[in-house]
C-alpha cells in the first residue's frame, strides 16, 4: 500500500516535471483562448446548459460513455441527443505459470438517447437510456430532476454519484473509475460560485453491515477549487465505498469509506490531469481478503494522462496503477490516438499494457495473471 502510493507521487512528479516548461510556454500564447476542463461544472445553469448541448454529466471521459451526444431540439422545451459507438479489440493475456491466451471481439459498445426537458428557467429534467452490449439491454442509465436557484444547486434522482472524476482521453475506462463509479438513487445539493463548487448528497446504497436494516444512511461530499481558467483541484469523499459499481462486497462486518483527489491543467493543446481514488482504511479481513493474507485489503487505484490536441487529431498518454484491486493490473501504460475526420464523428485507437501483482490476481479459472496486452478501436458517432 505505501510502496503503491508512493510510486503514485513519484510518477506524477515526473509528469509535472516533465510537462511544466511546455505549459509555461504555452501559457502566453493562450490568453484569448477558451480554456474548459474538469468535470463538475461551476453552477447548475452553467451544466444545465451543457446539458443541452452535449448531455455532459458530473464526469467525463474521450469515450464519453455518460453523455448522450449533441443534442436537438425537438419541441420548445425539449432536447433529443444520442451517441453510437462501436469497438473492436485485440488481446493477449500471459499467465505466470506459463502460457497464453489471445482474444478479439465486435461490439456494439454504446447505444445512448438522452432527453432534456426545461420544465421552468429553474428546473430541467433529464433521461438517459443506455444499452451495451456486454451489459445490460436496455436501461435507464440516467433519470433526474436538476434545480437551479444560484448560487445554490440540486439534482434528485438516479444518477452517477461525484464520488471521483475519471477524466480520461482514452477508450478504456482508467481504473479509478473501475473501482469508483457509483450510480444511485439520490438527492444532491450544493453551492457554488466562480471559483469553486462544494456538493453533498445521500443515499440508500445496496451494501449494508450485517445485521443493519436497510435505511438511507449512505452519504458523500463533493469540493472542486478553479483558481483560474485551465487549473482545477478537487476531492471527494463517499461513506461507504462497498455502494460502488465495483461491487467489492455486498454485506459487511465493517464499514469502509473512500476517497479521491485529482488535478485537470490545460494550456492550449496541452492537457495533464492526475487522480487517485481509494478507500481510507483496510476492509476486514472476513468481508474483503483477496490476496488471504488475514489483513485485509486496503484498495488503491491512481491515474494519470497527457495529451496534445493538433487541430482534428489528439494524442495521448496513460500510466495508471492499483493495489490490492483484484483483478486489475498493478501497473497499465499506454499510448492513445483520436481522429476526427467528420463533423460529430471520432475514429480512435490505443494500445495498453498492464502488468499484475505476483500471486494475487487470477482469472476466472483460477490461473494466476502475469501481464496483459489490449489494441483496441472505436467509432463514436454522436448527434
Amino acid at each position: 500500500m505505501k510502496y503503491a502510493i508512493k510510486l503514485c507521487k513519484v510518477a506524477t512528479l515526473l509528469t509535472v516535471l516533465l510537462l511544466a516548461p511546455i505549459l509555461a510556454a504555452a501559457h502566453g500564447q493562450t490568453d484569448e483562448a477558451t480554456l474548459v476542463i474538469g468535470s463538475e461544472q461551476h453552477s447548475l445553469q452553467e451544466r444545465v446548459m451543457a446539458l443541452e448541448e452535449r448531455q455532459t454529466e458530473i464526469y467525463h471521459s474521450l469515450a464519453e460513455k455518460k453523455a448522450a451526444g449533441l443534442g436537438s431540439k425537438i419541441s420548445g422545451r425539449i432536447s433529443l441527443s444520442g451517441l453510437i459507438e462501436l469497438e473492436a479489440a485485440v488481446g493477449k493475456i500471459e499467465y505466470a505459470a506459463g502460457g497464453s491466451n489471445s482474444s478479439s471481439d465486435l461490439t456494439l459498445a454504446t447505444v445512448q438517447v438522452g432527453l432534456v426537458a426545461q420544465m421552468t428557467e429553474q428546473i430541467h429534467g433529464n433521461i438517459i437510456l443506455l444499452h451495451e452490449e456486454d451489459g445490460a439491454d436496455l436501461e435507464v442509465d440516467e433519470a433526474a430532476v436538476d434545480l437551479d436557484f444560484a448560487p445554490l444547486f440540486g439534482r434528485i434522482g438516479r444518477i452517477y454519484l461525484p464520488f471521483g472524476v475519471f477524466s480520461s482521453h482514452f477508450i478504456n475506462s482508467p481504473l479509478t473509475q473501475e473501482l469508483g463509479e457509483t450510480r444511485e438513487t439520490a438527492a444532491l445539493v450544493g453551492y457554488g460560485q466562480k471559483h469553486f463548487s462544494l456538493a453533498g448528497y445521500i443515499f440508500n446504497g445496496d451494501s449494508e453491515k450485517v445485521g443493519e436494516e436497510d435505511q438511507i444512511r449512505d452519504w458523500g461530499l463533493s469540493f472542486v477549487l478553479t483558481p483560474e481558467e485551465g487549473v482545477e483541484f478537487g476531492c471527494s469523499y463517499l461513506s461507504d465505498l462497498a455502494d460502488s459499481d465495483a461491487e467489492l462486497v455486498t454485506e459487511y462486518q465493517s464499514r469502509v469509506a473512500g476517497w479521491s483527489a485529482y488535478f485537470a491543467l490545460e494550456r492550449g493543446a496541452l492537457g495533464l490531469n492526475g487522480e487517485v481514488l481509494g478507500a481510507v482504511k483496510s476492509f476486514s479481513a472476513t468481508d474483503l481478503d483477496e490476496n488471504g493474507d488475514g489483513k485485509g485489503d486496503q484498495l488503491l487505484t491512481w491515474n494519470i494522462e497527457a495529451s496534445w490536441a493538433l487541430d482534428q487529431i489528439e494524442l495521448a498518454a496513460r500510466i495508471e496503477g492499483s493495489d490490492e484491486f483484484a483483478g486489475q493490473p498493478v501497473w497499465q501504460y499506454g499510448l492513445g490516438a483520436s481522429w476526427s475526420p467528420w463533423e460529430h464523428s471520432t475514429l480512435s485507437m490505443e494500445y495498453l499494457h498492464g502488468e499484475f501483482k505476483s500471486g494475487f490476481d487470477r482469472d476466472e479459472d483460477g490461473n494466476l495473471l502475469d501481464q496483459r496486452d489490449l489494441i483496441t478501436a472505436q467509432w463514436a458517432f454522436e448527434f
